[in-house]
């Protein structure tokens, strides 16, 4: 009995003398993000690289409606249109010049015309033949082109019977839109695949002088990574020595995140 006490005792002695120091929370890095577009996921604290983002990838449209004022002209402008909304709600980037990513266009010009006239009632009929590819970025540091993967269909439409031409031909467009929106956004989701386009600034890039030739060199050394399809400088700050970039490439070939990967590239003295 006198035995336990004593242990009891001695139990409640030491008791006040054990401390718990709670530990700081971990504060997860993330990278800049002042557009409202995708942050780049799996990044660690990189020292040296700002801003990385996952801009949307840029669709260029082309609709083509042969010679401008007639009929086909005036319908391919309500296609395009239509298009361009479809893809836009999907998180694509509609541009008219390159560069782009995928490239939406019909092969041929839009047909429009009259189908049947009843006195001043008309009904318009008229087809497209679209196609949705990868942009042919040639890669020349490693003679490659990227996979020209392609999606085709032909759409032929007939308009509501109406007594306004303009009103028929919008009409026909919105009746063409009813399919070709929906399969032009599937297409343009399903070729781009795993095609990601990441923009980051590298500050600090070089550090001494003769170095001034390091964005060309980032550029080279980029477009030599296996799943990089394009690599470009955006912009160039030589007084702080930061260089802005732009980079196309398949994200399943960088598993453990693109920005993450080029710090295992030496020669771009990341680590310093």
């Amino acid at each position: 009995m006198k035995k336990m006490l004593c242990l009891a005792f001695l139990a409640v002695m030491f008791s006040g003398c054990v401390s718990y120091v709670e530990q700081p929370a971990v504060t997860p890095y993330e990278p800049q993000n002042n557009s409202g577009e995708t942050p780049v996921a799996q990044i660690t604290a990189h020292p040296y690289v700002e801003g990385a983002t996952v801009r949307p990838l840029r669709v260029l449209v082309s609709i083509d409606g042969g010679k401008e004022g007639g009929d086909a002209y005036q319908f391919s402008s309500y296609v395009q249109s239509n298009l361009e909304g479809a893809l836009a709600a999907r998180g694509y980037r509609v541009v008219y010049e390159a560069p782009a990513e995928i490239l939406l266009s019909t092969l041929g010009s839009v047909t429009c015309s009259v189908l049947n006239r009843r006195g001043t009632r008309l009904v318009y009929r008229g087809d497209a033949d679209v196609q949705v590819t990868r942009a042919a970025f040639e890669n020349k540091m490693r003679n490659e082109t990227m996979k020209d993967v392609v999606a085709r269909r032909r759409f032929d439409v007939k308009s509501a019977e109406s007594r306004d031409r303009e009103f028929g031909i919008k009409s026909l467009a919105d009746t063409l839109n009813t399919d070709l929106s929906v399969w032009a956004a599937e297409s343009v989701t399903r070729i781009a695949g795993a095609l990601e386009r990441c923009e980051f600034t590298i500050r600090n890039a070089w550090n001494y002088r003769g170095e001034e030739d390091y964005p060309s060199r980032f550029t080279a050394t980029v477009n030599r990574m296996p799943g990089v399809y394009r690599c470009t400088v955006l912009s160039t700050d030589n007084v702080s020595r930061s260089i802005r970039a732009e980079v196309v490439y398949e994200r399943d070939m960088f598993p453990e995140g693109f920005v993450n990967a080029l710090y295992t590239v030496r020669s771009l003295n990341l680590y310093r």
